[in-house]
């Protein structure tokens, strides 16, 4: 499934948060912090994810590693595999098209549960 990682200029929440509405998106902010390696897994909704502040590792279903700072907006359709890796205290703007409350649990899912 194909993503696009971007690192950019940082923008502030104020902005992820007007390019998310322009985009339809429901967004909140979060703060985070991965004190280890997730497994390999996928969500069932679609994401524009902006990192506001801190660094942030994730890791393709082919073991690519991306590295985050801030300015890096990332964009991942449903059933996207990937991988959270180690990374210090960080603060994302999430943008879905699915609004969190509505989010089935456990929000990461297992490779063997993606139809496809």
């Amino acid at each position: 499934m194909e993503f696009e990682f971007v690192q950019g200029d940082p923008i502030t929440e104020e902005e992820a948060f007007a390019e998310a509405k322009k985009l339809g998106l429901h967004a909140f902010a979060f703060d985070t912090d991965t004190q280890y390696d997730t497994d390999l897994h996928w969500h069932e909704f679609s994401v524009t994810i902006w990192l506001m502040s801190g660094e942030a590792n994730i890791a393709t279903e082919d073991g690519t590693v991306y590295h985050a700072t801030p300015g890096c907006r990332l964009r991942a359709p449903a059933g996207w595999l990937h991988k959270e890796l180690v990374s210090p205290a960080h603060r994302l703007v999430i943008g879905s098209d699915i609004p969190v409350e509505s989010w089935s649990q456990p929000i990461d899912k297992p490779p063997a549960e993606l139809s496809v």
